[in-house]
């Protein structure tokens, strides 16, 4: 956080995607998704540091030039959002007598989803990238956002860090259809933190996300296999199939980054000899 004074006025400024707030984030999107027109440098200058756009409008432009970069960190590439700024999503209803629900998302840098859930998550975002389908976009958000589990507290004996109701993708199809009705800036919002997320973890895990995608044919038109990741993991380290689905997304991506290692290392060895 920034702080900026205009006048008598003094406000804290974040200075990264993860210091915005909900609202100023949705603001962001609906800025930045929108057609390109005039003056989008000043409005996400007010969006971010919370001026109205009349009082950053009669600033002389030696003052503006100081201020705008403090919302250039918004289309920096290598700024990314990966706290959870939207926790939960009100879904309304899809006629008069069906009430609106409030459905939870994963915590911040996808800390508490699954290995298992990921693969559905992630296969969806990038079949979305590829093809625009509607579809896609609504079964990714029913994926990671659920229903609150019944008792789910820290206070709970079987208390698990995640207050979503368990994954099943059998349950996929007849959930998804409850996501149509949601506006599309909380759709674009977490498109954008799940993006972030996703780059943060081909940062940490680089090899993973090769191996996973590493058909560079296909690589336009198809999402990566992770299911095939999954078959070769299976009955090593975590298990059979559904134990290794059941398995922390990063202890996953962590020990597949070992496996890689070790395989590089033992090549380049062989290599050399």
């Amino acid at each position: 956080m920034e702080t900026l004074q205009i006048g008598t006025i003094t406000k804290q400024v974040p200075s990264s995607w993860n210091e915005l707030k909900r609202r100023q984030l949705l603001a962001v999107v609906a800025e930045l998704y929108a057609p390109a027109r005039p003056g989008r440098p000043l409005r996400l200058l007010s969006v971010v540091t919370g001026f109205p756009l009349p009082l950053l409008g009669t600033q002389p432009v030696v003052v503006l030039a100081q201020l705008l970069p403090l919302a250039h960190f918004l289309e920096a590439e290598d700024q990314l959002l990966t706290e959870q700024l939207l926790p939960t999503l009100q879904l309304p209803g899809r006629h008069v007598t069906e009430r609106a629900v409030t459905w939870h998302g994963p915590r911040g840098h996808l800390r508490n989803v699954l290995f298992g859930e990921f693969i559905f998550a992630d296969t969806f975002f990038v079949l979305y990238a590829l093809h625009g389908k509607a579809e896609h976009l609504d079964k990714f958000l029913a994926v990671l956002y659920r229903p609150r589990r019944v008792g789910a507290s820290p206070a709970s004996a079987d208390w698990t860090g995640d207050v979503r109701l368990p994954f099943n993708e059998h349950q996929l199809e007849n959930r998804t259809p409850r996501v149509g009705p949601l506006g599309i800036l909380e759709r674009q919002a977490v498109l954008t933190w799940y993006r972030g997320c996703r780059a943060q973890l081909a940062q940490e895990f680089p090899d993973v996300f090769v191996a996973a995608d590493e058909d560079a044919k296909k690589r336009a038109t198809k999402a990566p296999d992770w299911a095939r990741v999954l078959r070769k993991l299976a009955g090593g380290a975590f298990g059979a199939v559904d134990q290794t689905a059941g398995q922390p997304l990063r202890l996953v991506l962590a020990e597949m980054q070992d496996l890689a290692a070790d395989y590089h290392r033992l090549k380049n060895q062989k290599a050399t000899h």
